[in-house]
């Protein structure tokens, strides 16, 4: 196919179509030459100021049509088809360069002509439909030739193109649910016949940023990102339409370029944690921590928390020492105790989740936070509810044993389809704030309008009074007995409300809430 894509091959056939209608016009009747000049300007007029590809395309096409009418009458029916015949490699090079600029068709038959596939022999249908009407047996022949023409090219895309005309190198990607990232996949062009390969993704988490390859070498890049949910199948199978080099027929296929493997969050998280119980295991040696990087190097031992057992150093106190382990290890060891350190915790975690991504996302929520609370060495208590009532309330917990606990509260998470809809969390410090200014304003207008805002109000109060969320907060703040910081993990379904008025409510008095 180079050999029509060759300009200087292409620019000579364009000449021989001007001098072709330019003969015409000098030879031919004065009626047939004025029809011969406007041919000719109008071809002339679309190589100097193209529109879009299809009307050169069928410009070309009629002017096949137009030299066999015009020579007609001059000579005999096969000469003038003779003359027009060279006109065919011409339109064939038109129909190479219009093939990029051929949309995909949708249909449910894996083979299908495309639009310029089915207009073309449609024209030319009519064309001998006319020229039998007119008793022009030269139009007869050019459009039977033209049809022949167009069943070869035809034919060959057929016999060319198929499923294995375009190979994918599958790759194999490992990602957390919900990461994202870019990938590239190379495909092998195996026709050597060009075209146009339209792909699409019938997922929503995945997006192609090079929907359109034009298959002119043998090498192409599809470039993708995707987003996987926690149900992301294991094969990632794509949609491909793929036309021939002259835009006549297009051939759908699906191929699967990825395999994909989908590492839940709750499964990573679980991961973390007991990465990071192993690290900090009580009794091992040497002793591995992250609390260790907040605490001096020498003479700070004098906690009440049990952490482990390290070598004696000067500084350690002899009640201290570990004799048990001093005789195993033939050195004096002596006993570890740490402290809490910054200001308490109260981890407010909401149980119900409205489906399986959510419970996925909730559950890395909570052992994160959870992890990243112990590793600041952050005394916490650990509270956690759902849409029925208050699960679980702790004591201050020390590191290790808060990521324990919240290992074990995941396994109560559950599923809570929530029929309410919210379109926005409700601004209670705006509410409040507008019943203070329309107290202070005189009219019945405002008294009105400040009536319904105190009902506003103080139906939200009774509303999340009795909520889980609120019952939650005040019995883990009685076991914390002093001022906390309040870290709520929930997905903001059913104590959406609660949630919004408590932060409110604690600020007044306080307390800080952190919303994970």
């Amino acid at each position: 196919m180079k050999i029509f894509q060759n300009r200087s091959i292409v620019t000579a056939l364009k000449i021989y179509l001007c001098a072709v209608l330019t003969a015409a016009a000098v030879l031919s009747t004065p009626a047939s030459s004025v029809a011969a000049v406007l041919t000719l300007l109008i071809y002339l007029f679309f190589q100097w100021q193209p529109v879009f590809p299809f009307a050169d395309m069928l410009v070309t096409w009629f002017g096949f049509f137009a030299v066999v009418t015009l020579f007609y009458p001059l000579t005999n029916i096969v000469i003038s088809n003779v003359i027009a015949l060279p006109l065919l490699l011409l339109m064939t090079a038109s129909l190479i360069k219009t093939a990029a600029h051929v949309p995909k068709n949708n249909t449910a038959y894996p083979r299908s002509l495309t639009n310029i596939g089915i207009t073309l022999p449609l024209i030319t249908l009519i064309i001998i439909i006319f020229g039998l009407f007119l008793n022009n047996y030269a139009l007869v022949l050019a459009g039977s030739i033209a049809i022949l023409f167009l069943g070869v090219l035809i034919g060959l895309s057929i016999y060319k193109i198929s499923a294995k005309s375009v190979i994918a190198e599958k790759i194999q990607q490992r990602m957390l649910a919900g990461a994202s990232a870019d990938l590239q996949i190379n495909l092998l062009s195996q026709t050597g016949f060009g075209g146009m390969l339209f792909v699409e993704s019938p997922y929503q988490w995945l997006k192609i940023h090079t929907p359109e390859l034009l298959l002119v070498q043998e090498n192409i890049v599809l470039k993708l990102y995707l987003s996987p949910s926690l149900s992301g199948p294991s094969d990632v199978q794509l949609r491909a339409y793929m036309t021939d080099c002259w835009g006549l027929t297009q051939f759908q296929f699906q191929f699967s370029p990825l395999q994909l493997i989908v590492i839940p969050r709750a499964r990573y998280a679980g991961w973390l944690a007991k990465r990071y119980l192993a690290a900090t295991k009580p009794g091992l040696l040497p002793l591995i921590s992250n609390v260790s990087t907040v605490k001096p190097q020498f003479a700070y031992r004098r906690g009440i928390e049990y952490y482990g057992s390290q070598i004696y150093q000067p500084g350690d106190e002899l009640k201290n020492i570990d004799w048990k382990h001093s005789v195993k290890y033939n050195k004096l060891i002596s006993k570890e105790f740490v402290e809490f350190h910054g200001q308490p915790a109260v981890l407010l975690i909401n149980l119900a989740a409205a489906n399986a991504e959510e419970a996925d996302e909730l559950s890395q929520k909570i052992i994160t936070t959870a992890i990243s609370l112990a590793r600041e060495s952050i005394p916490t208590v650990i509270t956690a509810y759902d849409q029925n009532g208050v699960k679980v309330v702790t004591p201050t917990l020390q590191p290790r044993r808060i990521v324990l606990q919240s290992m074990e509260i995941t396994k109560e998470i559950t599923l809570y389809a929530n029929p309410a809809r919210y379109l926005h969390t409700p601004a209670v410090s705006r509410l409040r704030a507008n019943i203070v200014r329309l107290a202070s304003v005189e009219g019945d207008a405002p008294k009105i309008l400040s009536q319904l805002l105190n009902i506003e109000y103080v139906n939200l109060m009774n509303n999340v009074t009795v909520n889980p969320a609120t019952l939650a907060i005040y019995k883990a703040l009685d076991n914390a007995n002093i001022q906390s910081t309040i870290v709520v993990v929930s997905m903001l379904n059913h104590d959406i409300n609660a949630i919004a008025t408590n932060t409110y409510l604690m600020s007044k008095r306080g307390y800080a809430i952190v919303t994970v």
